[in-house]
């Protein structure tokens, strides 16, 4: 229901008829995985949120990333999201570390602003999609390193 909401404001938006909303965000990105583990497809959000992939946050497009290969079928989309995200991405050959440096200006404070769940849901993404790509092992090697209070907040 609570997509299919989101939807619906989202159509509503070309006609600026209140309330409605401007472009997908990361929650929605979030609910579009959690109901695509459970098999529930909804090509118009999935579109919305391809659509909108550049001002998602790197979390979001990785969810959305998740999202598009459990699906099946959208090899494109997918390739074009991993595309988006690999601009955020740096190899470091001396430590065989990878991370994914977030814009300038990435809330933080939020949820979907997390470095480090940004991190882990990008290496969930390769592990799902290329799981032999030397990235992924860096990203753990990087995850593993940089982890503060061990398993205490994150």
């Amino acid at each position: 229901a609570y997509e299919q909401e989101q939807v619906r404001l989202i159509q509503r938006a070309p006609q600026k008829a209140w309330p409605y909303k401007e472009k997908a965000d990361a929650l929605d990105a979030f609910v579009r995985m959690v109901l695509q583990d459970a098999k529930v497809a909804n090509a118009e959000m999935r579109d919305f949120l391809y659509r909108d992939r550049i001002d998602l946050p790197v979390y979001a497009k990785a969810l959305l990333g998740l999202a598009l290969h459990r699906e099946g079928g959208q090899a494109d989309k997918l390739k074009m999201v991993l595309q988006n995200i690999e601009q955020f991405v740096v190899e470091d050959a001396e430590n065989q570390t990878a991370y994914l440096r977030l814009p300038a200006g990435s809330p933080w404070w939020h949820w979907y602003g997390s470095e480090t769940e940004a991190n882990a849901y990008y290496l969930k993404l390769l592990s799902a999609v290329s799981p032999k790509d030397t990235k992924a092992a860096g990203l753990v090697k990087y995850l593993l390193a940089n982890r503060k209070h061990a398993t205490y907040w994150n």
